[in-house]
This record gives structure tokens, sequence and C-alpha cells, in this order.
């Protein structure tokens, strides 16, 4: 099982991290627990069971959580008092409370309709902060769930600014959109033809 630690720059994620992993080993638990940063979080989501998140990150916190649903990677916050967890028997615990909601294999998928477009990234500038804020917001408010990534690359929530952000699409960048829900077709016409403006003109 592998576990993903975030804390806010990812130093007391490493200690939250090396003790989780000295007290699965003592319980003859299989545990593999990474600590990770705010900043890099979600190039490690792809390969995660689940996800430890501080509480302390505070607004970011709706970032990581939006990531982690839309990679079907349950998620549990550790209390504000995890520096206190020396033998790290509490984050082990909060692993376990997770287990039954961690999936073996492919994520379970609604029953809605599944649209996917390739689009190229007209903004002169690329994706950077303005235009990947207006995209976000697009995305969210569409209510559907909805993921892009560039070729060969992993699949971000497209409502997340910071996962948008992430890609480092550039002018010219050909990018994958899906949209997963009632009405799929439309958001995906409405989000595609956002990427193909020039948000910079």
């Amino acid at each position: 099982m592998r576990i993903i630690v975030i804390c806010g720059a990812g130093a007391s994620s490493t200690f939250v991290a090396t003790r989780l992993r000295r007290a699965a080993k003592a319980a003859g638990t299989d545990i593999e627990a990474l600590p990770s940063s705010l900043a890099s979080f979600a190039g490690q989501l792809g390969t995660a069971d689940a996800v430890l998140v501080a509480s302390h990150v505070g607004d970011a916190f709706a970032d990581v959580h939006a990531h982690a649903r839309a990679q079907g990677v349950p998620l549990a916050v550790l209390p504000a008092d995890i520096a206190r967890d020396r033998e790290g028997s509490l984050a082990l615990e909060l692993v376990r409370d997770l287990a039954p909601r961690i999936h073996h294999g492919p994520a379970l998928r609604k029953e809605h309709t599944m649209a996917t477009r390739t689009v190229t990234i007209a903004s002169s500038h690329g994706l950077h902060a303005r235009p990947a804020k207006l995209f976000s917001a697009a995305a969210k408010d569409s209510g559907l769930d909805v993921t892009i990534s560039k070729v060969d690359g992993k699949a971000v929530n497209a409502a997340s600014i910071l996962g948008v952000i992430s890609l480092g699409a550039n002018t010219g960048d050909v990018v994958t959109l899906s949209v997963e829900g009632d009405g799929a077709e439309g958001v995906l016409d409405q989000l595609a033809g956002m990427l193909e403006t020039d948000q910079d003109a």
C-alpha cells in the first residue's frame, strides 16, 4: 500500500512518513509512505493508494482534496498535533481507517457520458495564471468531472488552478480534455473553445 503524506513545504511530511513506515513495519503491515509537498503532490497521486494531508495546509486543502477525488484516491486529514505522534501509531491508525475505501484496480466510475478531445493551446503565454484561472473556474462551474493532460502525461483535475498550472502547457502544446457527466459534450465544447482562444490577446 502506497501512502502519500502531504504537508506545506514537505519537511514535516518526511517525519510523518518515516514514523508511519516504522510503525507499519513493527505491526507487520506492508506500507510504503512517501513524503510530499503542496508543490509536488499532484505528480505522485497517480501511484498512490491513499493520502494523508496536514491540517495546517489551510486554503490549499480544497485543492488537495479535489486532486485526490479526481484520481479516486481516499484522503484523511492529519491532526494538528501529529508532531507528537513519535511512534507513528496515530498515522497508522488513519491509514487503517482508509483501507476499506482504497480501490484495488481502476477506480469505479459513475454511469455517465464521457467525452474526450485533443486541443491545441492558443494563449500566447500558455496556461499561465490568468488563462489557467479562467479555464479552471469554467471547469469547476460546469459541475462535472473534468480532467486535462498533456500528451503522454498524467491527467489533473481541470477545476484546480494549481493542477492546470502544474501541467506547464505552453503555446502550441496539445492537451487532452476529458469530461464525465450528463451534458459532457456541451461542456467539452465550451472548455475546448477557451483553450483554443488566445486569452492573452
